[in-house]
């Protein structure tokens, strides 16, 4: 996990008070830097909930398509990155029932309602769920993977070209292997991309943050949005590590894109 700042803790939670900036608190581990594991330990509780209402019921559809890109085949071992609560995961093994996910997330307390919704849904079997840093796989061994897939976790990453450098790492170089990234981005072009852009910048953040409770960790979504670099940027930053995008699909009005690549 990502090292917190220094925090000056009082007797609760809400008594906290951080480094005004990228910080909020985060009980008795001090101060969470927003976008880390720390930070979303403290928004699991109804976070499935408000993805569904910020993305109007979408960002299930944005995942399937994911998971598809990835063309899971019998025997398809899969990794998982910033896997949440495990959507992506339970999506992949119910693609093909012969086919393996290991989930990986910084936050704790995301790993563990993952558990829970694996369990739930009878696919614990094969899918396995692990706290760790997309930066540094280290417990993974190089070529290991057919598939590696992120959904909505890159733009929380500080060092993006190392993580990326990490997947290249562990798939395998074969011409089935795929890495499959799902990002937002504040999306350019023509009315209805206006509209979509003000509902990334304004509406869902406001909308989370209300749900929540969480003003900062919501508001942060907005802005690391609005920093992500733009498609043929990403595109840049995944084939110097080593990963050629094959397919870029444009969703919910270009503000939701899927990158295909291919290990080179």
């Amino acid at each position: 996990p990502l090292p917190l700042p220094p925090c000056v803790a009082a007797a609760s939670e809400d008594s906290e008070t951080c480094p005004i900036g990228d910080t909020v608190p985060a009980g008795s581990n001090g101060c969470a830097v927003l976008g880390s594991g720390q930070m979303f330990d403290r928004i699991v509780g109804r976070y499935d909930l408000i993805n569904r209402v910020m993305s109007l019921g979408m960002d299930q559809s944005w995942r399937r398509a994911l998971v598809s890109s990835l063309n899971i085949t019998p025997g398809s071992s899969v990794l998982d990155l910033a896997t949440g609560t495990a959507d992506v995961a339970i999506l992949a093994a119910n693609s093909h029932p012969e086919a393996t996910i290991l989930g990986i997330d910084p936050s704790q307390n995301m790993i563990k309602r993952a558990k829970e919704k694996v369990l739930e849904q009878n696919v614990s079997d094969r899918v396995q769920l692990r706290v760790g840093d997309a930066v540094n796989l280290y417990r993974i061994p190089n070529a290991s993977y057919d598939k590696v897939s992120m959904a909505f976790g890159i733009r929380n990453i500080p060092s993006r070209l190392v993580a990326l450098k990490e997947m290249r790492r562990v798939v395998r170089s074969s011409d089935d292997s795929r890495v499959a990234i799902l990002e937002f981005t504040e999306p350019e072009g023509g009315l209805l991309e206006f509209c979509a852009r003000m509902m990334i910048r304004h509406v869902i953040p406001q909308v989370g943050a209300f749900l929540s409770g969480k003003w900062n960790e919501y508001m942060h979504l907005q802005s690391s949005i609005s920093k992500f670099p733009s498609v043929e940027q990403f595109k840049e930053m995944m084939q110097k590590a080593g990963l050629k995008v094959i397919r870029v699909e444009q969703m919910m009005y270009s503000s939701v894109i899927l990158y295909v690549a291919v290990p080179v």
